[in-house]
C-alpha cells in the first residue's frame, strides 16, 4: 500500500510548495532532488546533491523558462523583443524529479 503525502500546513514557502506538489499530483515512482549544475547550456550538465556522475544534455529535460529565450511582446501598440537571459550557469543550484526509472532527469526550477 502506498503512502500518500498530507497537505502541507508547517514550513518554509519552499518546502510547503513540494509538499503541495506531492499532495496533489502524488506519484509513488520518483522523487524530487537537488543538483547543481556543473556546464551551462548548450551542452548543459548537472550533478546531483550527493552523486558522484554527472547528468549531461541528453538525460535531462528543462524548464525552457531557464534557458536563454526571447519573445515578442506588445507594448503600448508597439512590438517589442524581450530577451532572457540564461539562469543555469556553473554553480547553480536547481530542483529536479527524478523519476524511478532514473533515464531522464526533469529540471523544474531554481534552488534557493
Amino acid at each position: 500500500m502506498a503512502f500518500k503525502p498530507e497537505f502541507p500546513t508547517e514550513g518554509s514557502p519552499i518546502s510547503k510548495l513540494f509538499g503541495l506538489m506531492g499532495y496533489v499530483g502524488y506519484n509513488p515512482g520518483g522523487n524530487i532532488v537537488r543538483a547543481t549544475v556543473v556546464k551551462e547550456p548548450p551542452n548543459l550538465a548537472v550533478r546531483v546533491d550527493g552523486e558522484t556522475i554527472d547528468t549531461s544534455i541528453d538525460g535531462l529535460v528543462c524548464n525552457p523558462e531557464l534557458l536563454p529565450h526571447s519573445e515578442i511582446v506588445t507594448i503600448n501598440d508597439e512590438r517589442v523583443a524581450i530577451e532572457y537571459d540564461n539562469k543555469l550557469n556553473v554553480g547553480t543550484k536547481v530542483y529536479a524529479f527524478e523519476p524511478e526509472h532514473r533515464q531522464l532527469l526533469y529540471i523544474l526550477t531554481l534552488a534557493e
